[in-house]
């Protein structure tokens, strides 16, 4: 599918919800300043025992109290059952003093071991689980009888790492059913998805190595990057000409003081930003990558099985052949129902990298149910079920984007992205609108600053296959009742 430039989002929103949600924030910093002076003249402020430092301190303790605290029932829900197409989140109270408690019979419940009652849960729509294929809900015979199967013949866990001997003739399968997926030599399999991307990437690079890395890319990237000793350069998200730009500068420049040439120079961008719901421009990245000889290495923990005809990722999606992307990362907790995640590449690249990644030596190996359900899903995936899964995905992504683009909500992304984000910008609207949702039976997440930039808070839809277009509808039609009331026609009305 050919790439389309977006607008950036500073450019396109109006200056008046920009100068609106500035004013948000200025008025809950000032009158949360105003709180903490007026606690500290009656004597209300708590110090932190004699002899101990304060966990947090200056603006993040204070943003932590007096911003997040203030919100915090709309994160962390607790829920009982898996997290499928709909969930049962357990009932709390308001938050007092940046806590939320449960109330004390849903406490007892908890700590007797019953089942909870009808009046202790709500029950929602799940818009807010990677759970892409559906693979996350019990009871698809195939996958469940395999990892049962697993569990009683190799256990819960290899109980060691995989360079010293847990890695098994199960985890081998996986990794070469992950290669043969993605038409590459070789795979390898981690026990975390987050530490692929944090271990992986030191392995790769090091001193005297360049990572140009996009703005808006995961958290695990970033500490990956920084951990790497390598010098690290960003260009503005999917800007392929800063990014040529940047490459270019670099190698004529060289590294600083000595302006030697970079031992290496690794571009990293994602298949798809699990913040924006945009497919990168892959083809884009891999023709600079290719005129200027670099390496890349392109994560597809959003993409991978959810994004493709056949689910193959954004290489399918663009066009592009796996094999011009040096790395290949993904993880298997969003389409795969599953924990862990891989890289894959050229067979020499991969057993390199087993004997020097830090997860291979001092984390246990991937959960062998855990390896048996990806295997299984890998099968499904390929089968005309697997296709049928996709195509539902799809369709109900792309249903749910159009009908609230056309009803005038600002939705950012690409369709046949799972991801779906929907912009509510100033700060007393987040809270707001995922209460009101949360009371009409639909669990969202609401995203604020620092996880995106302060202007552009939203909220994250995630769809998935198991949705139907009944659901989705009645999503968006209680969805679209919500924004009428906290005001979010923002491409309608100049304050929405």
């Amino acid at each position: 599918m050919p790439h389309s430039k977006r607008v950036p989002i500073e450019t396109d929103i109006n200056i008046v919800i920009q100068l609106t949600t500035y004013l948000g924030y200025g008025v809950l910093t000032v009158l949360g300043y105003a709180r903490d002076w007026i606690s500290l003249f009656m004597g209300y402020t708590q110090s932190p025992p004699k002899g101990y430092a304060p966990i947090t301190r200056d603006f993040e303790e204070f943003f932590r109290r007096r911003l997040y605290g203030r919100i915090i029932d709309c994160f962390n829900r607790p829920i009982t059952g898996p997290a499928a197409g709909s969930i049962k989140c357990l009932k709390r109270g308001m938050p007092i003093h940046g806590e939320c408690h449960l109330p004390d019979d849903v406490q007892d419940t908890l700590l007797s071991d019953k089942e909870f009652s009808k009046d202790q849960y709500h029950e929602c729509l799940n818009l807010s689980s990677y759970n892409y294929l559906g693979f996350g809900q019990p009871g698809h015979k195939l996958c469940e009888q395999n990892v049962l199967h697993t569990l009683n013949t190799y256990g819960t866990s290899t109980t060691c790492s995989p360079l010293y001997g847990g890695s098994t003739d199960l985890h081998r399968k996986l990794e070469e059913t992950v290669a043969n997926f993605l038409n590459v030599e070789d795979a390898m399999v981690f026990g975390m998805g987050w530490g692929v991307n944090a271990t992986a990437i030191p392995a790769l690079v090091g001193k005297g190595s360049l990572i140009i890395s996009d703005s808006i890319n995961h958290n695990s990237i970033v500490t990956g990057a920084r951990a790497s000793g390598a010098k690290i350069k960003t260009f503005q998200h999917d800007d392929m000409d800063e990014l040529e730009r940047i490459v270019r500068r670099s190698i004529i420049e060289g590294q600083p003081r000595t302006h030697r040439p970079w031992k290496k120079i690794l571009i990293v961008v994602e298949g798809v930003y699990s913040m924006e719901g945009e497919v990168c421009d892959l083809a884009g990245v891999v023709e600079i990558k290719k005129k200027y000889k670099c390496y890349l290495y392109l994560d597809e923990a959003h993409s991978i099985g959810a994004v493709g005809k056949t689910g193959r990722g954004a290489c399918e999606y663009a066009g592009v052949d796996t094999r011009d992307i040096d790395i290949m990362m993904g993880t298997f907790t969003k389409s795969f129902g599953a924990i862990g995640g891989y890289i894959a590449g050229r067979k020499e690249l991969i057993e390199a990298v087993k004997q020097i990644c830090a997860s291979q030596m001092f984390s246990a190996g991937l959960s062998p149910p855990c390896v048996s359900q990806v295997i299984s899903a890998f099968t499904v995936i390929d089968s005309e079920e697997g296709k049928k899964r996709i195509n539902q995905l799809h369709e109900n992504s792309d249903l749910m984007r159009k009908e609230l683009n056309d009803a005038g909500l600002y939705v950012v992304g690409d369709y046949g992205s799972a991801v779906i984000p929907m912009l509510i910008c100033q700060p007393g609207k987040i809270a707001y609108t995922a209460r009101l949702l949360y009371e009409r039976g639909i669990a969202v997440v609401v995203v604020g600053f620092p996880a995106v930039p302060i202007l552009f808070s939203r909220i994250r839809f995630c769809v998935s296959a198991n949705h139907t277009k009944e659901q989705i509808m009645d999503a968006v039609r209680k969805i679209k009742e919500v924004a009428h009331i906290t005001h979010l026609y923002y491409h309608r009305k100049l304050l929405g």
